[in-house]
């Protein structure tokens, strides 16, 4: 048997449409035969985008990508609701509308859905109810209450708008579903509607780096060339180095004694070694450097 590949490390994935995350994870790891990798933050099979693929000891870090807020953009088609909210699934409404009379009105509806709010998350999705995905209870005509979850719209932007399509760009925080969005702002808009086409175009903690197609991926022999380091998503926490001496007791989950006066207790701080590799995530309070998320060899 061949033996499979640690790696370790960050892909930036343009996922293509219809196909599903994880059917485009998969195609990766048999290629290279990696030993372990995972996905962060699902797209649709009609998706398209940045899909983050982390492998190894990058598995670790997907908390704080999924954490991340996001950039969409999609096409909402008005005039016909769907069962799953997007172009795949069967027509269950059909409704009247009128873009050239709403004009007008299409920025200050789409300015009341910014800010923090609750939205309900739809049936066809990858949240479980009693172990079971809830799109494959939707797709048995089982209807769950789904309990609203928190969410906070950072901005939407109108690109254009013509005939019965509009299309904008979105920022919006983690747990956000476009599809659910897309529903509601074709009923303030006084008909039905659903999404089209949807591409999400960045992820906050990756600072919009480049991502590469699958087949890109997939024609090359070796696929060093395409990671990320595993801390690239962990910038925006503050930075420190140590010694040669705390790099081991580091690595070993021991606490170190450092000033660190003017870092909040509740934030993460990056530690490295002298020589600048990457040893892991710590805490900071009553004057010890404590290890939270440790990376060596070993591990």
């Amino acid at each position: 048997m061949t033996q499979k590949n640690n790696i370790d490390g960050i892909l930036l994935l343009d996922k293509p449409t219809m196909m599903s995350s994880n059917q485009a994870i998969q195609r990766i790891k048999k290629k290279f035969n990696i030993n372990k990798l995972g996905h962060t933050g699902t797209l649709d099979p009609l998706a398209t985008g940045l899909l983050p693929v982390c492998m190894g000891r990058a598995t670790r870090v997907s908390q704080f990508l999924i954490d991340s807020d996001k950039t969409y953009q999609a096409t909402i088609r008005l005039g016909i609701k769907t069962s799953t909210g997007d172009k795949e699934g069967e027509i269950i409404e059909k409704a009247p509308y009128d873009i050239p009379n709403a004009g007008s009105k299409i920025g200050e509806i789409l300015e009341s859905f910014i800010g923090k709010q609750n939205q309900i998350p739809p049936m066809f999705s990858a949240l479980k109810h009693k172990g079971q995905r809830l799109y494959k209870l939707a797709a048995k005509g089982i209807d769950i209450q789904r309990k609203p979850r928190s969410i906070h719209i950072h901005s939407i932007h109108l690109i254009s708008f013509e005939s019965d399509c509009l299309e904008l760009i979105i920022e919006c925080s983690k747990g956000t579903y476009i599809r659910t969005l897309a529903e509601d702002i074709a009923a303030k808009l006084n008909t039905v509607g659903h999404i089209d086409q949807l591409r999400r175009s960045n992820i906050k903690c990756f600072n919009e780096q480049s991502m590469f197609t699958l087949e890109e991926i997939i024609s090359s022999e070796i696929i060093e060339p395409f990671l990320l380091p595993m801390d690239t998503p962990l910038k925006h926490f503050i930075k420190t180095k140590v010694s040669e001496s705390e790099s081991s007791m580091f690595s070993n989950g021991l606490s170190i004694s450092k000033n660190l006066n003017s870092i909040d207790g509740d934030h993460y701080i990056r530690v490295y070694d002298a020589k600048s590799i990457f040893l892991g995530l710590a805490q900071y309070s009553d004057g010890f450097l404590k290890p939270k998320m440790v990376f060596n060899n070993t591990n």
